[in-house]
C-alpha cells in the first residue's frame, strides 16, 4: 500500500544516530518531525488532521457511543490524558519512524514515535503501565523495548497492572482462562494451561483449559509447530482480542510475541 507521507511542518536533516542511542528503544531510521495535534487515545492521536497509530502497544479502549456502542476499558481516559501530557509538555513536537507496514487496514498510519530529547514514546507510555506490548501488522521494530518496558510497569504495579492487583474481579488487563466469562471479550492478556497444541485444517491450534487460540495459515511462516508444541503442559499468556463464540473464548494470533514464552524476552 502506498505510504501516506506526512507533508506538512517537515524540519530536515535531523537524525538521532544509532551510536548515540544504541539501545532497541533507539530509532532504526531517520526520523521525520513534524508537530502532533492530540491524543484520541492511549495508542492513537492525530497530526496532520490524519489519525496515526502506534505500533507496538495496545492501550484501553475509549467508549464509543455513535456506530457500535462500543464499552470503554478501565484506565482509557487516563491513558488518553498520559498521552495528551505527553505530546504537551513537548511543545507537540514529535519525530516519526515507519516500520515494515505503514498503513492499516482502516487507513491510519502505523508509526513509531519519538520526542527531542530522545525518548521514545511507546516506551514512555508502556513503562508508566498505560498500555499493553503488542505486536501488530508485522511492525516488530523495538519489540524488546517495548516488552521490557511493559515488564518493569508489571513489576512496579503501576496503573493497568496494580488494577489487576486490586481488582481481579474486573478480569482486565489479565485474566485466568478458567475464570473467563461470555463478558471477557475484547483485547486482554489470558493466562492458562496448555493441553493440546495440533495442526488442524488450515489452524495451528493451541487449546487451554477453555480457551482456543488460533493461528491461520497465512501466518505459518513467523511461526515454528516444533516449538508450539513444546508449550503443551505449560503455563502460557496469551495476548490479543479474545471473541467469544459458541460457548467458549478463542483468540487468532498472527505473531509469536503473543505467547509470553515466545516473546523477545524469552527466546
Amino acid at each position: 500500500m502506498t505510504t501516506l507521507r506526512f507533508t506538512l511542518l517537515l524540519l530536515t536533516g535531523l537524525l538521532f544516530s544509532q551510536q548515540a542511542w544504541s539501545d532497541d528503544c533507539a530509532p532504526k531510521h531517520e526520523l521525520t518531525w513534524v508537530k502532533a495535534q492530540y491524543a484520541l487515545s492511549g495508542d492513537t492521536l492525530v497530526i496532520q488532521d490524519q489519525r496515526v497509530r502506534l505500533n507496538g502497544i495496545h492501550a484501553p479502549q475509549i467508549p464509543r457511543i455513535h456506530k457500535f456502542n462500543t464499552p470503554g476499558q478501565p484506565l482509557a481516559k487516563e491513558a488518553q490524558t498520559f498521552l495528551n501530557k505527553l505530546l504537551a509538555n513537548n511543545d507537540l513536537e514529535v519525530g516519526v519512524e515507519y516500520d515494515t507496514t505503514q498503513v492499516d487496514r482502516f487507513n491510519r498510519q502505523l508509526v513509531h514515535l519519538f520526542l527531542k530529547d530522545g525518548t521514545n514514546v511507546q516506551q514512555e507510555i508502556l513503562k508508566n503501565g498505560y498500555a499493553i506490548a503488542f505486536t501488530d501488522n508485522q511492525n516488530s521494530l523495538h519489540a524488546r523495548c517495548y516488552f521490557e518496558a511493559e515488564q518493569q510497569a508489571r513489576q512496579n504495579r503501576y496503573q493497568l497492572w496494580d488494577l489487576a492487583q486490586k481488582k481481579p474481579q474486573l478480569h482486565y488487563p489479565l485474566v485466568n482462562s478458567s475464570e473467563l466469562r461470555k463478558q471477557d471479550d475484547g483485547f486482554r492478556i489470558i493466562r492458562g494451561q496448555v493441553e493440546r497444541v495440533e495442526q488442524l485444517g488450515n489452524h495451528y491450534v493451541i487449546n487451554l483449559d477453555t480457551t482456543g487460540i488460533r493461528i491461520p495459515k497465512h501466518y505459518w511462516q513467523r511461526f515454528d509447530l516444533a516449538q508450539l508444541k513444546g508449550l503443551q503442559g505449560k503455563i502460557i499468556e496469551v495476548r490479543g482480542l479474545a471473541y467469544y463464540y459458541k460457548g467458549a473464548m478463542y483468540m487468532i494470533i498472527e505473531h509469536p510475541n503473543a505467547i509470553d514464552r515466545l516473546n523477545p524476552l524469552n527466546r
